[in-house]
């Protein structure tokens, strides 16, 4: 019997890189769609698994990969923890649990010669139904959300930011056995990557016995914004003998061009070594170890971009003031010609990597264009074109185009005393009071800005 309607084979190579590809599409009477891409390097095959869930709210999203995490990591049939764990290490086999606002996502990796065998290992963890509730506690918790003001480091910061505007609606109780009736079953994609590997059959070995129950958590569909307000948002701490800073946006871009020229620049800004944030901030000043830029694509022609420094308190509003010149000097477009190479080589190559390296980050670029199934022709991935085609020689005059004018953006200072120099109106400055979510603020902002 087969569990599939759609075989979709990619002809994606890595040395070939187009955007658009022919597949080779089969029908028949069942309901996981499976795509087959050939990206990653040649000893390593995957396979991702995508259970289709609607719009959720982000604690709705936590416990499922909470639930989805216990049924990975606790004991498995007759095995207990510790024989899983060595059967994985013996095998190379490794996981990773992701999600979007309407997916679930489950990956699995390892070697081409133990591929087949970590996929019977995967579908006995699908069929195992009995969820421990001790794992399923410590899961829990492992999801659960953690404050950038508790621990003030710049991803969790990042997260935070994301989740705020891809996630609306308000939070619902999930029960255990609403949890099973949604991911106890086929998923709706099986993605699958290697070059030259026969998958034959792996598909019906990994849906063998699961359910094929197609529900739908949460049928009401809530919108996001896709947009932070602008804004000084601080924390006081005279305590705290550091300040985190983040400067940032969520730009929802009119075309992948534009996308892919907005990350050279945000590259040249705080990537590396050769940034001048690295240079300005670290070498000059010496004033942070972790200077750096953020740009994490986050949907179609949606990313999150930032600045980040963690400074001595003593120092927080020297450097915040310098992060704004570093901003407004790449937007006015006061950059070197090799800086700007450098940088745009780097998306290029970080490009490949992801490619190369990280079945995960395809399986979101393709869940974008093709969230519920694949087309039936061919699959098209323009992002890749539009990071070749930047012309470096012409990102200095379109410079100020493409970077946020600095009122636009969020500025959240954690730690140090309060600046008498930032404007406090009640339209763009909010101080977050102690033992508060970032969240109280944004919201604060984004409905005087009437953002929401």
């Amino acid at each position: 019997m087969n569990f599939f309607k759609h075989i979709c084979i990619l002809l994606f190579g890595i040395f070939f890189l187009t955007s658009s590809v022919f597949a080779d599409t089969k029908i028949n009477d069942d309901v996981s769609y499976v795509t087959e891409f050939a990206t990653l390097n040649n000893n390593v095959a995957s396979v991702s698994l995508v259970w289709a869930l609607n719009s959720q709210t982000k604690e709705q999203n936590r416990i499922l990969q909470a639930f989805l995490a216990a049924k990975l990591n606790g004991p498995i049939g007759n095995k207990s923890v510790g024989e899983v764990i060595d059967f994985r290490i013996i095998n190379d086999i490794n996981f990773s649990i992701d999600a979007t606002p309407k997916h679930l996502i489950l990956s699995m990796q390892s070697p081409k010669e133990s591929f087949h065998t970590a996929v019977k290992h995967t579908n006995e963890i699908l069929k195992n139904f009995e969820i421990n509730d001790i794992w399923l506690k410590r899961k829990k918790h492992s999801f659960r959300n953690i404050s950038s003001t508790q621990l003030r480091t710049p991803e969790i910061l990042e997260n935070e930011l994301v989740d705020y505007v891809l996630y609306t609606g308000n939070d619902k109780i999930l029960t255990k056995k609403n949890i099973s009736s949604e991911i106890l079953r086929r998923p709706n994609q099986i993605i699958l990557n290697a070059r030259d590997f026969d998958f034959d059959n792996i598909s019906n070995v990994l849906l063998e016995d699961l359910p094929a129950y197609d529900a739908i958590l949460n049928n009401e569909i809530n919108k996001p914004p896709y947009k932070l307000p602008n804004g000084v948002i601080h924390l006081e701490d005279k305590k705290s003998t550091e300040t985190l800073i983040f400067i940032g946006t969520v730009q929802n871009f009119e075309s992948l061009i534009h996308q892919a020229e907005s990350n050279t620049l945000y590259k040249y800004m705080g990537y590396g070594a050769g940034s001048e944030m690295f240079r300005i901030i670290r070498q000059e000043k010496r004033a942070s170890y972790d200077p750096r830029s953020h740009f994490s694509q986050i949907g179609e022609k949606l990313a999150f971009l930032g600045l980040s420094a963690t400074v001595g308190s003593d120092r927080w509003d020297e450097i915040y003031s310098l992060m704004f010149d570093i901003h407004n000097n790449t937007r006015m477009g006061l950059n070197t010609t090799k800086g700007l190479k450098n940088s745009h080589n780097t998306v290029i190559n970080e490009l490949i990597s992801n490619l190369r390296r990280k079945p995960n980050w395809l399986v979101k670029r393709y869940l974008e264009l093709h969230p519920e199934q694949p087309p039936k022709a061919s699959i098209n991935l323009e992002l890749i074109d539009a990071s070749f085609d930047v012309s470096v020689s012409e990102l200095n005059n379109k410079a100020i185009n493409i970077l946020s004018d600095p009122s636009r953006l969020i500025s959240i200072i954690i730690g140090g005393k309060i600046n008498s120099r930032i404007k406090k109106d009640s339209t763009s400055y909010c101080q977050l009071p102690k033992k508060k979510p970032l969240e109280f603020c944004l919201k604060k902002l984004s409905k005087v800005q009437d953002l929401r």
